[in-house]
């Protein structure tokens, strides 16, 4: 076991050497300083267990000596020595932070049994926190622990949903291929059989584009982070949807503002985030309907809306609607294809800017889907 260390600090001479003279064949590491200045400074160098604190120094005052201490080290134990003990010196010693006191002239049994008291108080205070940290420690470990289970259940549930995605467009071509082969399918219906290979690889291709997109999502570096125009990268997307909207009849509206500040992005990323939100959008809204996208700033943060006259969604199925391959049930019964990785793609891109996104939807009265991305600081 190690030595206590006590340090004595009185600006008496022989108090400091009689007081040494008893502890150190006690098996103390013992040392003295004449002022709390030097006393303070051995503290900060060489640390120790307890001090024997003179309340009437010169210079810093006891008192105000074990403030500075316990500053440095909340766990030394002081003790005042005083020749003056009053009920009034006791108070003002114990709320300044002392242990103990003992009175001048005290017995070499008082010495030794304040002393080791102190001791005792320190090793049981050190042990306290040293069991509450390692509880705390536990604790965390515990919750990493669960952290991590989860996040292998999610790993291999994704796992086995991308199988199932994946595996679903290829046993339907693999089926098709079969029946030509096989003569199952008249000449007269070749053709469109044909149709539908090709509308499942098509499913398969933009699936495997949406997995890839959300594997660079994971993998972003620092280099590939700059300034992003929200309005900049909103503009050829539109220009692409343009023909897809006019063939719908759907009146597709813009309101940015002229200045519009930059983000912090991928710009690749932001095109991804506005073409999945506008395809969603027009894909949803039956003919003669509108899709409308806002754009503007709100305090520190760009606010941006996409909002549409469509199919909506079902209050039951919006808190899974940014889930993977989740699609809602009105979507399904229009058999409009869809990976159901869009929305998952978006959250991430707007999440990875420190933004978020939320949507306000009714079966049946249309969706709004509504992110907040904070403004690139200025340097």
């Amino acid at each position: 076991m190690n030595k206590a260390k006590i340090l004595i600090i009185d600006d008496e001479t022989p108090i400091c050497e009689a007081i040494q003279r008893v502890l150190t064949p006690l098996d103390f590491q013992v040392a003295a300083a004449l002022t709390g200045e030097e006393g303070l400074r051995k503290i900060r160098t060489n640390g120790y267990d307890l001090a024997l604190i003179d309340i009437m120094l010169p210079g810093i005052g006891g008192i105000e000596l074990i403030s500075a201490i316990h500053e440095y080290d909340p766990e030394i134990v002081c003790i005042i020595i005083t020749g003056y003990a009053t009920v009034e010196l006791a108070v003002l010693a114990i709320k300044g932070g002392a242990y103990n006191f003992l009175t001048k002239p005290f017995s070499v049994d008082d010495l030794l049994l304040t002393v080791n008291q102190g001791i005792e108080r320190r090793r049981l205070s050190l042990e306290a926190k040293r069991v509450a940290n390692a509880e705390a420690e536990a604790h965390r470990l515990s919750e990493e622990k669960n952290r991590l289970q989860e996040l292998y259940k999610a790993k291999c549930e994704f796992i086995r949903l991308v199988t199932h995605e994946l595996q679903a467009p290829i046993d339907a071509i693999q089926n098709y291929l079969q029946l030509i082969k096989e003569g199952y399918i008249p000449a007269g219906e070749l053709n469109g059989t044909i149709d539908k290979c090709l509308v499942r690889a098509e499913e398969e291709r933009a699936l495997i584009a949406d997995l890839l997109e959300l594997g660079c999502l994971q993998v972003i570096t620092p280099a590939q982070i700059t300034l992003v125009s929200l309005s900049e990268v909103l503009q050829p997307v539109l220009l692409a949807f343009q023909e897809q909207a006019s063939q719908k009849k759907i009146a597709l509206s813009i309101d940015i503002p002229e200045k519009v500040p930059h983000v912090r992005g991928v710009p690749n990323q932001f095109k991804s985030m506005w073409l999945n939100l506008i395809s969603n959008a027009i894909k949803y809204t039956p003919e003669n309907g509108k899709v409308t996208v806002h754009l503007l700033l709100e305090g520190s943060n760009l606010v941006g809306e996409v909002s549409d006259t469509g199919i909506g969604i079902p209050i039951e199925d919006q808190p899974r609607l940014f889930t993977e391959f989740f699609r809602a049930k009105n979507a399904k019964k229009l058999e409009i294809r869809g990976t159901g990785l869009g929305l998952v793609i978006v959250k991430r891109v707007i999440e990875s800017t420190g933004g978020s996104i939320a949507v306000q939807s009714k079966a049946g009265r249309g969706s709004t889907f509504r992110f907040v991305i904070p403004v690139a600081k200025e340097k």
